[in-house]
């Protein structure tokens, strides 16, 4: 093009490709007056000097990685059967090393500098520990809906793998309220039962998942969706507990049948069961904000509410006046180890003693037993036996980060630790279990050095269940409910909303659904439908491309650079056509299209048939186009279907020689507009 001098201006402009509006935003290219103008898009810059090659030696070295693991596939493929097999012993061998038993079994690693002094404050925090442990499994128990001491099970028994198993020395396992909660629904299917098989098979996934390195799955439950998750299981477990906190009984814990019940026996409610509970969570809820030299007593505060309740009511009792429900008796001692009862006998539902509170243990007089065999089980369990485990990795590896002290956590060590634990705690008869956050809290302010301190933790409380079971007996079932509100509680993820509104006002859908959801339908449909509303709307937000373009006359001549911001989808197929077509709706002649890929790594079939149609339709009008700045995987993926004359230039090494430079030099009246198209 021959050089001259002329006035070079510019606008900018927003264009709605759907309505055809146009907005008017700052100019984007300054005007200049006898200077050459040097346009750059992505990779590619519109100069009168050469592009240099060797722009992308990263790439490169991919690139060159591919190709060698391409050619080693091809020839693995023509390997005989006895070279495959050698090629698996090999990798069977490099596998199965000192470092990786090291990596698989941590207590190997930390076992060999532990110290007298490591072993003191491994004892202390585990004690520590257990003094939280104690209360909040026997009240975790029954919000589970089983008899209270499967709770402790869980609470001695999980700990022990942990310690031999774990990757971080501050978190300690156990029941959680999520994890009750869950298998609450389960037990009112089948009882207790139920709750220890689901605890085998939730670990058998867990352990598979580590196995396998399956926790990229976790990536696809995001943020809002976890926060609204526990935000529901919290107000849930709330609910079902205020419930016990006024003294009434009545069948389901689900948040609007306790709301429909309270309202209907509200004259049933027990003043003195009322009044003991809510005098203890205030008590509660002042102790977690102690100074700090009153630290133990604010750590060992559930504890302290329990031992408070059973003198009180053990006074009462002595003078003959029973004015609080009672927990009742405790089965005491060291559980049988067996196998999770895969098929059991269970009473017919229709003659299970008709009590308000539901509870597997008292059943009729003289029932009817059916045999529960282990397809019934697991067509019963259903989902749960997806959605427990995904719950319980999301809670274990989120805590063990927490925890981490900003090391490298071993997600796939953590994932075996949970499904082994979980495996080992069911021939127990145990309930799910994962980390806990608030018990782990208490172990790292309790300065435990090592994973050894969950042993020490799993021992105190396998302690209180030899020789401390007959003594609650006399825990008011007011006091538990204290216990379990003040520690669930802080889980209601209201902190979180603020933040969303401020930052990206969109996540608070996926929140809101998955909370509502999870409260009105239950938990298991819950995260799924708030899950599949975020995808949702990465998906939507995936098919609006905003696309910009540099248009740019000289003489008869008209030249527009168009860049896509994103892969090309089918959802997005028909907003880029629109884009396409308003590029190219004047009738310029000698147009030149220029289609700037450099933010381009995928374009899947839909798209690609959509290029083909549109192409086809600009050589009917005879304007010219090119692609450029296209990576190598994606020119493979366009020559497939697009016609091989197609002029389509690289942007890495390989593609160096085939780049196109435009000299862009101002001549008579000429306008550059720089549009963005959303």
């Amino acid at each position: 093009m021959p050089s001259s001098s002329s006035s070079f201006s510019s606008s900018a402009f927003s264009v709605d490709p759907e309505n055809g509006t146009t907005e008017k935003e700052d100019a984007a290219i300054p005007s200049t007056s006898n200077l050459p103008v040097k346009v750059r898009v992505g990779e590619t810059a519109f100069n009168t000097e050469s592009t240099t090659s060797n722009d992308h030696p990263v790439i490169d070295c991919c690139l060159s990685e591919s190709k060698a693991a391409e050619n080693e596939t091809g020839k693995t493929g023509k390997l005989s059967g006895g070279k495959v097999l050698e090629r698996i012993k090999n990798r069977f061998r490099r596998t199965c090393t000192t470092r990786q038993l090291i990596r698989r079994l941590p207590i190997i690693n930390w076992l060999q500098t532990y110290s007298l002094n490591s072993a003191f404050c491994d004892c202390m925090a585990g004690i520590t520990v257990a003094l939280t442990a104690i209360p909040q499994g026997i009240a975790y128990g029954a919000v589970a809906g089983v008899p209270v001491e499967y709770g402790m099970y869980t609470a001695f028994a999980g700990p022990f793998i942990y310690a031999l198993l774990g990757s971080v020395s501050q978190v300690t396992v156990g029941p959680t309220a999520v994890m009750a909660l869950m298998a609450y629904e389960y037990v009112q299917k089948g009882g207790p039962a139920y709750a220890i098989v689901l605890s085998f098979l939730a670990g058998c996934v867990e352990l598979l998942a580590g196995l396998l390195n399956l926790g990229f799955v976790m990536d696809f439950i995001s943020g809002p969706v976890i926060f609204g998750f526990c935000s529901a299981a919290a107000t849930t477990v709330i609910f079902s507990q205020i419930k016990i906190l006024l003294g009434l009984k009545f069948r389901g814990s689900a948040f609007l049948t306790v709301i429909s019940g309270i309202f209907t026996n509200w004259q049933a409610i027990r003043l003195w069961d009322a009044g003991l509970g809510l005098a203890f969570i205030v008590l509660l809820l002042l102790l977690t904000r102690v100074e700090k030299f009153l630290w133990f007593i604010s750590t060992c505060r559930n504890a302290i509410a329990l031992v408070f309740g059973c003198l009180l009511t053990f006074v009462l009792d002595l003078n003959n006046y029973r004015p609080f429900d009672l927990t009742g008796e405790i089965k005491s001692g060291i559980p049988v180890f067996q196998l999770p009862p895969f098929s059991f006998a269970r009473p017919v539902e229709s003659l299970i003693k008709d009590n308000e509170s539901f509870n597997w243990t008292e059943t009729a007089q003289e029932p009817t037993y059916i045999t529960v065999t282990f397809d019934v089980i697991l067509k019963d369990l259903g989902a749960g036996l997806a959605l427990v485990p995904v719950i319980a990795i999301l809670e274990q590896i989120a805590i063990a980060k927490a925890f981490s002290n900003g090391a490298k956590t071993d997600s796939t060590q953590e994932m075996i630790a949970l499904g082994a634990g979980s495996i080992f705690c069911s021939f127990f008869g145990c309930i799910p279990l994962t980390a806990s956050f608030a018990r782990s809290s208490v172990l790292s302010a309790s300065g435990g050095k090592t994973q050894l301190a969950s042993f020490f933790n799993g021992c105190t409380v396998l302690l209180a269940l030899a020789f401390l079971m007959p003594t609650f007996y006399f825990i008011p079932k007011t006091v538990l409910a204290a216990v379990i509100i003040s520690a669930v509680y802080p889980m209601i993820e209201y902190h979180e909303i603020l933040p969303m509104w401020r930052g990206r006002r969109i996540e608070l859908i996926p929140f809101a659904a998955t909370y509502c959801c999870c409260l009105l339908i239950n938990m298991e449909y819950g995260i799924l439908i708030g899950a599949q509303v975020h995808l949702l709307l990465v998906v939507f937000e995936a098919s609006r491309p905003k696309s910009t373009f540099i248009r740019y006359k000289e003489a008869d001549e008209e030249y527009i650079v168009l860049q896509a911001d994103r892969n090309l989808y089918f959802p997005s197929v028909e907003r880029f056509r629109n884009t396409l077509g308003k590029a190219s709706l004047d009738k310029t002649i000698n147009r030149f299209i220029i289609l700037d890929m450099s933010r381009v790594n995928l374009v899947d079939y839909t798209s690609l048939k959509m290029l083909k149609s549109m192409l086809t339709s600009w050589d009917k009008k005879e304007v010219k186009y090119r692609f450029i700045n296209v990576k190598s995987n994606l020119k493979k993926s366009l020559l497939s279907v697009l016609p091989t004359n197609v002029s389509i230039s690289g942007s890495d090494e390989s593609a160096a020689a085939e780049r196109h430079t435009f000299p862009i030099v101002e001549q008579g009246e000429v306008s550059s507009v720089f549009t963005t198209l959303d």
